[in-house]
């Protein structure tokens, strides 16, 4: 168990340092990542805003932060209770597969995702636009 723990805080780490580094990178320089949709396609994908998402809420400005993403926003919980569930199912027992419930969840997660980009692009409401 012990193993199976260290083999996974070790890339977690490794995640939540480049995430954090991003982040006051973008801060302070006001730099961040290009959409490739948005530029060569002029058209918003499901990620659109995500960077500016993870900056509102690394300072706590939660309406900011759904104004930029407000699909991800709402998902952010299930992505990180499914990831916490994930990893402690690995490090408990051992298991590395994903559950069926886990497998369906996925796919709506995607179907909501494809269908929030489509609604995000022909109807151009305000707080879809990131």
């Amino acid at each position: 168990m012990k193993k199976r723990l260290i083999k996974t805080a070790k890339p977690t780490a490794i995640l939540l340092a480049i995430g954090f580094a991003y982040i006051l990178f973008t801060r302070f320089t006001g730099l961040s990542l290009f959409c490739p949709f948005w530029t060569f396609f002029h058209i918003y994908c499901p990620g659109c805003g995500v960077s500016r998402m993870l900056i509102h809420l690394s300072q706590l400005e939660f309406y900011e932060a759904f104004s930029s993403n407000c699909v991800l926003f709402c998902l952010t919980p299930v992505f990180l209770a499914a990831a916490i569930r994930r990893a402690y199912r690995y490090v408990r027992y051992g298991l590395k597969g994903a559950t069926k419930i886990e497998n369906v969840g996925a796919w709506i997660i995607a179907g909501i995702l494809i269908v929030f980009a489509v609604v995000r692009n022909i109807w151009q409401i305000d707080i879809l636009i990131p």
